[in-house]
């Protein structure tokens, strides 16, 4: 707040303040008052003035500097209220009032909305897993009825599985801090799990998988990672060429484990690549190739950056595509 700008808005006031003083100069002398009378009461008067402007400019300067001050500091520009204190000018209490009941306003909207979000996620993880119940019934049926017609079938099962899957942890990602154990895994058994848990689509796809020098210990949640491993071997195996291989291998890096796993598949497009992992964004790979959701590597960095850890893509099209994530070696990164 500057002091032309206070200047200019009291701009008013003075042109009243100057009548004013005209008008008692005039009733002074109509009166017949010495000149050192007119003199000595416009003196006291300016002075008077200036020290009651001054003492309001400076009180409403300060308020506002620090209103503005706090304003530019805040992520969360919403708590500003609880930063300042109420002033004591009458305008400055307008103002302070009108804020705190405005944010009041504004955190019991977004109550609201919380309580219907959380809602509709509990309702979500419930009917899917209420799903499951008819489609475990439907696989048994499948086995109890071998045929080419039944085997088909379970294949397209498979695939509603995974993606009931991928909604249960889409659902669950906003609170996995909520819900994540971190401990010591090792690298080699995380993957040899993966492979054995997804063999049969590895055996149907006949992809070949090799594993190399993946004797590392790091921190992580196991139902997590487990989800984004899984989402990137499905993609590879989704998005591969003849002769399909996946190969895993791992890094030391000082203070981190460095998992890659690269596949020779289509690889992304150039002008797709900057954007593959935003959300529902699945690209020329995505519409030409395969049914996609662009869902899949979106909740691979959603998650990765709720869990602590890295997730990068790297790729070519035709050559195939690298995915790379940063595990810390330790788990102070959680504390």
């Amino acid at each position: 707040m500057s002091f032309r700008a206070y200047l200019r808005d009291k701009s008013l006031f003075f042109g009243l303040q100057i009548f004013y003083l005209a008008f008692l100069v005039w009733m002074l002398n109509l009166f017949h008052a010495t000149t050192f009378a007119i003199i000595y009461l416009l003196c006291l008067y300016f002075i008077l003035m200036i020290l009651a402007l001054g003492n309001e400019y400076f009180k409403r300067k300060r308020f506002y500097e620090t209103a503005l001050e706090s304003m530019d500091s805040l992520d969360k520009k919403f708590m500003l209220p609880e930063l300042l204190d109420r002033p004591d000018f009458t305008e400055g209490k307008i103002f302070y009032d009108c804020l705190s009941q405005t944010n009041k306003s504004m955190s019991d909207e977004v109550a609201v909305y919380k309580i219907s979000a959380q809602d509709y996620r509990e309702y979500v993880e419930m009917w899917i897993h209420e799903v499951k119940t008819p489609i475990a019934a439907s696989r048994l049926m499948i086995e109890n009825n071998p045929s080419e017609v039944t085997k088909n079938i379970s294949e397209e099962l498979e695939e509603v599985e995974y993606y009931l899957e991928q909604a249960l942890y889409y659902s669950r990602s906003n609170g996995v801090e909520k819900d994540y154990i971190v401990k010591r895994m090792n690298l080699n058994s995380m993957v040899q799990e993966l492979i054995r848990s997804n063999s049969k689509i590895l055996i149907q796809s006949k992809v070949k998988v090799s594993l190399e020098n993946l004797d590392y210990d790091v921190y992580t949640d196991e139902k997590w990672m487990s989800f984004i491993l899984k989402q990137v071997l499905i993609n590879a195996v989704k998005y591969r060429k003849d002769h399909p291989e996946i190969r895993f291998t791992a890094a030391d890096e000082k203070e981190q484990v460095q998992l890659y796993i690269e596949d020779n598949g289509i690889g992304i497009s150039g002008k797709d690549l900057p954007r593959v992992m935003e959300k529902g964004y699945t690209g020329t790979t995505g519409r030409k190739y395969a049914r996609s959701t662009g869902m899949g590597l979106y909740l691979c960095r959603k998650l990765s950056d709720k869990l602590g850890i890295g997730f990068a893509v790297r790729s070519k099209e035709g050559e195939g595509t690298q995915i790379k994530i940063t595990f810390p070696k330790n788990s102070f990164v959680y504390m």
